[in-house]
């Protein structure tokens, strides 16, 4: 290539990065633009390296049901739903688990697998079938949609603004679904008539284009119209923010404008591709394309890198909200590609195997550092060099730079270096140096040294070529870290736990104000407000400032209790290295803690997709700010660095949400989400409440908050108001156990913090309650109350009223005695008496007309028929009053013998229907007494009213009811106040009445007449 050509390359390769850094969307420029600085190629050359991007791989052994992704699309809700080329149907997945979700939950049809997915503008999901069914679930009703489609496989779906869904078939075809109708499209609608497959995209003007065969064009006023021709065939399309459309082509990338312009941007693959491109143009502008042979590429506007997911066969590509990339492939399952945080530099950089334990920098911006295994190191221009040390200069320890280009190198030999403008100066134990061994550096603005050394313990100062020592107790052992404060101040910690403070000549021994019992110090690091920060082995980080102090913990948010780097990047966060790895804290946060007006900090881990990291330390300066802003962390397996400016901060909040709930470990409630809920509570819906029957119940919560960036460092809060006071952390699980809650309101609530500690504004919360039992409600414990304090009084009073109750009992014995006995009397006095006046005036009258033996024999008839009649009233009283006769069976069987006897004596014909076997009630005396003597008005007024030859009397006795019904031939009645014998009519329904019965007359002119008697079973 000749070199004018290679300029122009580097110079529009520049342009482009700095268009990058400056864009609003600029979260992956830098990592972007390093790419371009390394590889001088014109478009269409693939960049070798991949140090940009981190990939992590999710298979069947993580959960994936099988490894052919087939579509993929993220709900409005955040989940991130899968189509697989297995019969299980779609699964559904957080960050963290898959959940698999059958088809037989949405419809009964049978489907082999589904093909295609898309997320719905109004928030359902769009899922294509194998068979050209295209189905939409809303989580309430599923769409069906297979009338006027072809029976193929659905290839890809798109959406319109104002709702219409473009539906993509693998022979070619096209449908559209508009208001729940199907419409096809062919070549009389304008499509190329060849035989090839079609591709869709829609614009950043929801204009619509097509690419097929060779030509690329738009739908346009109901057609389709080419508006340009290609080389080869399209292998696939997608939109242009700038406008327009790309397209793949035979491993080449185009793009088209709407005038039909065509640009080759090149070839992102050596040799000729022929199966389906899918591509994206990210929000960051970056164009990503996935093929079938060679993997996945990604173009920044004048190169091609590729970039080396796990198989060479890209089915389809995703952006997520949080800006990932998630690739699904063939036969490899799931990827998602994001920009890496942490660059971890080794033998390939030109470092040794053996880790870095101490770095510094110079002023000309070269990198020193020192080995574990002793080697002496420089970087410049981004590569290091192993500096020339002679085994007789001793073992190197520790590194720490001077005044302009001088270094200091302490050893493990008795020995200190100053490195000067190539030369080497060394100060032994002949100029002052005390110890044998030197652990610790530090080197002040003005030249002075101050070091931590070993055997014997001491602090030394180094200044204008004179050694002052401070001698320290040999029970502080190694002296591990040195540090200046703002104020002038040398900081010293050693491994035992001890904290000195040199001002001046003075030695203070700081160790009593920081806490309890000492544990070692394994790095100090000064703020310039004034501060200074402690990394302890095993007690996480203390805060010195003005003689306060104020630990953090592992238990108020820290990520690590064994802190062996502390590092500010002066673009507001605090670094950490620990044995667990790298992580960062606001340092807003921070300080609120420690001064008290936060509970907590929220820590945020690093580098996690890379192999286990853990810090290096022992020997300072271990960490190191760069001129350039970057941070150089040494762990034991590389040297890690980060670029704070090219780390993107994820603003998008982590909303969290409740997935389901388990009551007794039986599922009660469940979110669904696109998917409709069968046999439990769907969460979907807002302001869900439930109750639950009494009892003490085991409660579990499961919840997630959807942030796929680094879903580890997703952290929860929850409570259960009504239950606990505070709000809890959730610790390794999202999920929140109750053994025992007692009746009662509850509402579960739980906020979630994102992967850069940016917690929700919302709060996912359900209301319930318990239902008590009737023992534990209020008006229970109020009424157990008002019965205790009745029982007291009832105790009190009872065996004052007992007596008055059992008089009163009498009493009422004697009054219903009394009663029964004048009712005796009335009947005595009304019917006995007057038939004994009677008989008292008939034999007067006889003895008057003995003389007429006519008149005689006359009366004495009736003399005889009134003793009869006073013989059977009595004979009646008896039986009324008699207790043996208090049966139903009794009564029926008087009654009908009685009317038998009556109505022979009248001459008229009396038919009896009685039951066989009548229940055998009790009937008191009073209703016996009544029942008889309505019945005998009843024949009475037969007899003398009715010129009746003939007599029905039926008897129906059921367990609930009696029915008296008796029906004459006589010659009946209208109005019974105009008849004789009104009057016993308005006796027997008073009667009947009175004893809780029910009188029915019916009576017509020349056709009889009938009367029931009906009592209910209680009236007995």
């Amino acid at each position: 290539m000749p070199p004018s050509a290679i300029r122009n390359v580097l110079i529009s390769g520049f342009a482009r990065g700095l268009d990058l850094i400056h864009a609003p969307n600029h979260r992956l420029a830098l990592a972007r633009f390093i790419g371009l600085l390394f590889i001088a190629f014109p478009a269409g050359s693939v960049a070798s390296t991949n140090s940009a991007w981190s990939i992590h791989n999710w298979r069947t052994s993580e959960g994936l049901p099988n490894n052919d992704l087939t579509g993929i699309a993220q709900t409005s809700d955040g989940f991130l739903w899968l189509a697989t080329s297995s019969q299980t149907g779609l699964t559904r997945f957080d960050g963290v688990h898959f959940e698999n979700i059958p088809l037989q939950r949405v419809t009964a049809a049978k489907y082999e697998k589904t093909t295609a997915l898309l997320q719905s503008r109004s928030g359902g999901l769009w899922v294509g079938m194998d068979h050209g069914a295209v189905i939409y679930l809303n989580g309430v009703s599923p769409q069906f949609f297979t009338n006027g489609m072809p029976d193929e496989s659905v290839l890809s779906l798109i959406e319109q603004r104002q709702g219409a869904v473009w539906v993509v078939f693998r022979v070619g075809d096209i449908c559209r679904i508009e208001k729940n109708k199907v419409t096809r499209f062919g070549p009389a609608d304008g499509l190329p008539s060849v035989h090839s497959q079609t591709w869709l995209a829609l614009d950043n003007q929801d204009r619509l284009w097509f690419a097929k065969s060779t030509h690329i064009g738009i739908y346009q006023d109901g057609r389709f119209k080419t508006i340009a021709r290609l080389p080869w065939s399209a292998g696939g399309i997608a939109k242009a923010s700038g406008g327009g459309a790309w397209i793949g082509s035979n491993g080449h990338l185009f793009h088209c404008d709407l005038d039909g312009k065509l640009d080759d941007c090149g070839a992102f693959a050596s040799s000729p591709l022929h199966h389906p491109t899918p591509l994206l143009e990210d929000a960051s502008h970056l164009v990503w394309i996935g093929t079938g042979e060679n993997g996945l590429f990604c173009y920044n506007g004048s190169q091609f890198q590729s970039i080396p997911v796990s198989r060479h066969e890209i089915l389809n590509l995703l952006e997520d909200r949080e800006g990932d990339l998630w690739v699904g492939t063939r036969g490899e399952g799931l990827s998602r590609v994001y920009p890496r945080t942490v660059e971890l530099q080794g033998t390939e950089s030109g470092l040794p195997s053996d880790p870095i334990q101490s770095i510094c920098q110079d002023e000309n911006g070269r990198l020193w550092a020192i080995a574990q295994n002793g080697a002496v190191l420089c970087q410049s221009n981004g590569i290091w060099r192993t500096i020339d040390f002679p085994e007789t200069m001793g073992e190197p320890s520790c590194i720490a730079s001077g005044p302009g280009t001088s270094v200091r190198i302490g050893t493990l030999s008795g020995l200190l270096h100053c490195w000067r403008d190539g030369r080497w100066k060394t100060f032994s134990q002949s100029d002052g140096l005390a110890g044998r061994q030197i652990h610790s550096l530090l080197v002040t603005g003005s030249g002075d040294v101050w070091l931590g050394e070993e055997n014997p313990e001491s602090v030394q100062h180094l200044s204008d070529g004179k050694f002052s020592t401070i001698k320290i107790p040999e029970t502080q052992r190694v002296m591990r870290a040195i540090a200046r404060d703002t104020a002038g101040n040398i900081w010293v910690g050693s491994s035992a736990g001890g904290l000195l403070r040199i001002s001046g000549d003075q030695v203070a021994n700081e160790t009593a104000r920081t806490i309890g019992q000492p544990i070692a110090i394994r790095c100090l690091y000064a703020t310039p407000d004034g501060a200074l920060w402690i990394g302890y082995a095993g007690g996480g980080v203390g805060w010195l400032k003005d003689g306060k102090y104020k630990r953090i913990s592992t238990g108020v948010g820290l990520s690590d209790a064994n802190i062996s780097q502390i590092l500010s990047d002066g673009r507001g966060w605090m670094w950490f290295g620990g044995d667990s790895g790298i992580f960062k804290a606001r340092e807003r946060d921070l300080e609120d803690f420690v001064e008290g007006r936060a509970e907590r900090v929220e820590s945020v881990r690093c580098g996690q997709d890379l192999p286990a990291l853990q810090a290096n330390f022992g020997r300072s300066s271990d960490a190191l700010l760069s001129r350039d802003g970057r941070l150089w962390m040494p762990m034991l397996t590389a040297l890690a660095v980060i670029d704070p400016v090219d780390l993107r901060e994820n603003e998008t909040p982590a909303n969290p949400l409740v997935e389901q709930v388990l009551v007794d470990d039986v599922l009660y409630a469940f979110y669904g989400g696109a998917v409709p809920v069968h046999g439990a509570v769907d969460l979907k819906s807002s302001g869900v409440k439930f109750r639950l029957p009494p009892g003490r119940h085991r409660l579990e919560f499961d919840f997630t908050a959807l942030s796929f960036s680094a879903p580890g460092n997703v952290q929860f809060r929850y409570r259960l108001d009504g239950f606990d006071t505070r709000w809890i952390e959730a610790q390794s699980q999202p999920e929140a156990v109750y053994p025992q809650v007692p009746a009662g309101n509850y509402e579960f609530q739980v906020t979630a913090c994102n992967c850069d500690g940016v917690w929700s504004g919302t709060v996912a919360s359900i209301s319930f309650s318990i239902a008590p039992f009737f023992w534990q409600t209020w008006w229970f414990r109020l009424a157990i109350l008002a019965l205790f304090t009745s029982a007291v009084f009832a105790v009190a009073r009872y065996a004052s009223h007992r007596r008055l109750r059992l008089r009163l009992a009498l009493l009422e014995q004697q009054d219903a005695l009394n009663k029964e006995r004048m009712r005796i009397a009335k009947d005595l006095h009304d019917d006995l008496g007057t038939r004994l006046t009677k008989i008292v005036l008939l034999s007067g009258l006889a003895q008057r007309d003995r003389i007429a033996p006519q008149k005689l024999d006359e009366h004495l008839k009736k003399l005889s028929t009134a003793a009869h009649q006073v013989i059977s009233s009595l004979d009646e009283t008896v039986w009324a009053v008699n207790p043996r006769n208090d049966t139903l069976p009794h009564l029926i069987n008087y009654i009908g013998r009685f009317a038998v006897e009556f109505l022979k004596t009248a001459g008229i014909q009396c038919a009896l229907d009685l039951p066989e076997a009548p229940p055998n009630w009790a009937v008191p005396a009073a209703v016996r007494h009544n029942l008889f003597l309505s019945v005998k008005e009843a024949l009475n007024n037969i007899v003398r009213h009715a010129n009746a030859t003939a007599v029905h009397l039926r008897i129906t006795a059921t367990e609930e009811l009696f029915e008296l019904c008796i029906d004459d031939n006589g010659r009946g009645f209208e109005q019974a106040s105009d008849i004789d014998g009104a009057d016993g009519l308005r006796n027997m329904r008073q009667r009947i009445e009175e004893i809780g019965g029910r009188f029915t007359l019916d009576s017509r002119p020349d056709s009889g007449t009938k009367i029931v008697f009906t009592c209910p079973s209680n009236s007995q």
